[in-house]
């Protein structure tokens, strides 16, 4: 079976390459402080790091960013302890084609989105996270740094051996915060 998946992904990634390969993408760094809308896209399956990625963007919010959430649940149906909100969406496998990349018509309103920033909040080379992040409309992507990620998001931290998301949430803050 991982065999089939390797296979799926193999041809969901050539695809998502060329997609992205004929975009005329205009990428454009903006200073944190002029920021207005935020997008982050994270792997919605682990209590603990959802958490953290929730009350990372409420922090944000109270400094008067624009924050939407758009979590991943690889799974075939979203489990019933997921809720949408006005400030929140999820995408699982029943939303993904044949090649797991994400349907863009049944994704919902965060394809629809501008965004100045997307954070990219995940250490996994997951396709599916990926695609949403290629497919978003957004000015900048920062995430962490993942084998052929580049591809995907413009700006990627490292944070070595301490894969925690506490820490990468830490880092790119810092970064962003920091960089003029």
């Amino acid at each position: 079976m991982k065999l089939i998946e390797d296979i799926k992904n193999y041809i969901g990634r050539f695809l998502l390459g060329r997609e992205i390969a004929q975009k005329k993408l205009k990428r454009k760094f903006t200073s944190f402080n002029d920021v207005q809308h935020i997008g982050i896209v994270y792997n919605a399956e682990k209590k603990e790091e959802e958490a953290l990625v929730v009350n990372y963007a409420n922090q944000l919010r109270q400094d008067g960013k624009k924050v939407f959430l758009m979590g991943y649940v690889d799974l075939k149906q979203l489990p019933h302890s997921k809720k949408f909100s006005m400030q929140s969406e999820f995408f699982w496998k029943e939303k993904l084609n044949e090649f797991n990349l994400p349907m863009k018509g049944k994704i919902g309103r965060f394809l629809e989105m501008d965004f100045d920033l997307l954070l990219n909040l995940y250490f996994e080379p997951s396709l599916p996270m990926q695609a949403i992040a290629a497919y978003s409309n957004a000015k900048y992507r920062v995430g962490a740094k993942i084998e052929g990620g580049l591809d995907y998001i413009d700006a990627m931290i490292d944070v070595g051996q301490k894969k925690e998301l506490s820490f990468l949430i830490e880092q790119i803050d810092f970064y962003l915060k920091n960089i003029k």
